[in-house]
C-alpha cells in the first residue's frame, strides 16, 4: 500500500460521537529535557505555543482523532520528561506502545548525541521492534546539527521516518503526526490480511475501541 493510496482527516471533537469505534493507538515522545516535546504536542493537537520554558514533571497525554481510508484511529500521544533522574519511569511508558517519537534539538548538539542512547533506551525496553520516528525541532533557529548528518544517523539506526520541525512556527509539526497515523494504519492492515493476529495487541490500548470522548488530558503531573 503507498501514501496515494492512504486518505487521511483530522477530526475534530465537534466530529466525533459515542457511536464511534476507533482503534486505539499508543506514541510516546522522548528526548532530552528542553527539546521541546510539549511544545510540539500542543502545537499538533491545540495550535498553541507558548515560548515559556517549563520542565515536563511526570507524564500527561493528548488525543488526536483521524479518519484513514475505511478505518477511524485515534493516538493516545504521551509527553515524557526528559530530565535522566526521571528515565527510569520514562522506561515503563513503553510497555503497548506503538510508535515512538524521538526528537532533538538542532540548535543544541547535546540533544542530537543522546539519540544514541534514546534509541538504545526503547529498544532495551520493548519486547518487538517498535518503529521509531526521529524529529529534529527548532528549526527556525540557527542550526548546529547538519540535516544530512541527522538523517543518514536516522536511516543507518532503522528509523522509519526523520523529519525537522519547528514548534514555534508550525512548521512540519501536523505531518508527523499524520504520518504516524498512516504508517499505524498500514501496520494494523497488514497484520489483518496476514492474519498473524486477529486483534494486533503490540498496536492497541488495552483493547477500549469506543472511548471516543476522552478527556485529552489524564493522570497527568505538573
Amino acid at each position: 500500500m503507498s501514501e496515494d493510496d492512504i486518505k487521511i482527516e483530522l477530526l475534530h471533537e465537534s466530529q466525533i460521537s459515542q457511536t464511534d469505534n476507533f482503534i486505539n493507538f499508543k506514541i510516546i515522545i522522548v528526548g532530552d529535557s528542553g527539546v521541546g516535546k510539549s511544545s510540539l504536542l500542543k502545537r499538533a493537537v491545540q495550535n498553541k505555543f507558548d515560548g515559556n520554558y517549563q520542565a515536563t514533571i511526570g507524564f500527561e497525554f493528548l488525543l488526536m482523532h483521524f479518519n484513514v481510508n475505511d478505518l477511524k484511529l485515534k493516538l493516545q500521544i504521551w509527553d515524557t520528561c526528559g530530565q535522566e533522574m526521571y528515565r527510569s519511569l520514562v522506561q515503563g511508558f513503553y510497555r503497548n506502545t506503538s510508535l515512538a517519537l524521538v526528537v532533538y534539538d538542532i540548535n543544541q548538539k547535546k540533544t542530537y548525541e543522546s539519540l544514541d542512547i534514546w534509541l538504545k533506551d526503547i529498544r532495551q525496553h520493548t519486547e518487538q521492534e517498535l518503529p521509531i520516528f526521529i524529529a529534529g525541532n527548532k528549526n527556525d533557529l540557527e542550526r548546529v546539527v547538519p540535516f544530512e548528518e541527522a538523517k543518514v544517523f536516522a536511516v543507518s539506526n532503522r528509523t522509519k521516518k526523520f523529519t525537522e520541525c519547528s514548534a514555534k512556527t508550525g512548521y512540519n509539526v501536523k505531518e508527523i503526526f499524520f504520518d504516524a497515523a498512516k504508517y499505524l494504519y498500514k501496520t494494523y492492515k497488514e497484520f489483518r490480511s496476514q492474519n498473524k493476529l486477529s486483534t494486533p495487541g503490540r498496536l492497541k490500548i488495552d483493547g477500549d475501541k469506543n472511548n471516543a470522548l476522552d478527556k485529552k488530558k489524564k493522570n497527568a503531573v505538573k
